[in-house]
C-alpha cells in the first residue's frame, strides 16, 4: 500500500466523520445527503430564530428602560413640590427601585448581545464545515480520467496488423 492509498484512506475518513457529525444534527432515518442538508438548515433556522427572539427582547428592554426613565423623571419632579414626609419616603424608595430596575434592565440588554456573537459563531461554523466537507470530497473524486485508462490495449510494433493481413483473411 502506498503513502496515496493511505492519504485516500484518511481523507475519506475525515469525511464520514464529519457526515456523522452533521448527521447527529439532523434526524438519523434519512438518507446521508438530506441528512447533511436537513442539519445546515436547521442550524440556519435554529440562528434565526434565535436571533429574533433576541431582537423581540432587546425591544421589550429598551421599552421598560425607557418607561423607568420617564416614571423616574416624574417622580423627580414631583419630589421637589411635595412637603410630605410619607410622600417623599415613598418617592426616595421608587426611586432606588428605578434604578435598581433599569440596572437589571441594562443588563438584559447587554446579555442579548451574546446571542449576536452566537450566530455569527454558527454562521462561520456552518461555513467553514461547508468547505472542509467540498474540499476534501474534491480530493477524493477525480475529475480527470486515469490517463493509462485513455490509453487503450498495449500494442506492441510487431504485433501490429495490416490492411493486408485483414483482406487475406476474407479470401
Amino acid at each position: 500500500m502506498n503513502d496515496v492509498d493511505a492519504l485516500r484512506r484518511d481523507i475519506v475518513s475525515m469525511v464520514d466523520e464529519l457526515r456523522s457529525a452533521i448527521e447527529d444534527i439532523g434526524d438519523g432515518g434519512m438518507s446521508e445527503a438530506n441528512v447533511v442538508s436537513n442539519a445546515r438548515d436547521r442550524l440556519r433556522y435554529i440562528s434565526a430564530l434565535t436571533e429574533q427572539a433576541a431582537g423581540r427582547t432587546l425591544n421589550a428592554a429598551e421599552t421598560i428602560a425607557d418607561r423607568l426613565h420617564a416614571q423616574r423623571a416624574r417622580a423627580e419632579a414631583l419630589m421637589g413640590r411635595t412637603r410630605s414626609p410619607a410622600l417623599r419616603a415613598f418617592l426616595a424608595e421608587l426611586r432606588e427601585e428605578h434604578q435598581l430596575s433599569a440596572a437589571d434592565t441594562s443588563e438584559i440588554i447587554q446579555a442579548q448581545a451574546f446571542q449576536d456573537l452566537v450566530g455569527q459563531v454558527v454562521n462561520k461554523l456552518m461555513v467553514t464545515v461547508q468547505k472542509m466537507e467540498d474540499g476534501l470530497v474534491h480530493l477524493l473524486v477525480d475529475d480527470e480520467p486515469d490517463p493509462g485508462l485513455l490509453a487503450g490495449p498495449a500494442v506492441t510494433p510487431r504485433a501490429a496488423i495490416s490492411q493486408d493481413d485483414v483482406d487475406s483473411l476474407f479470401d
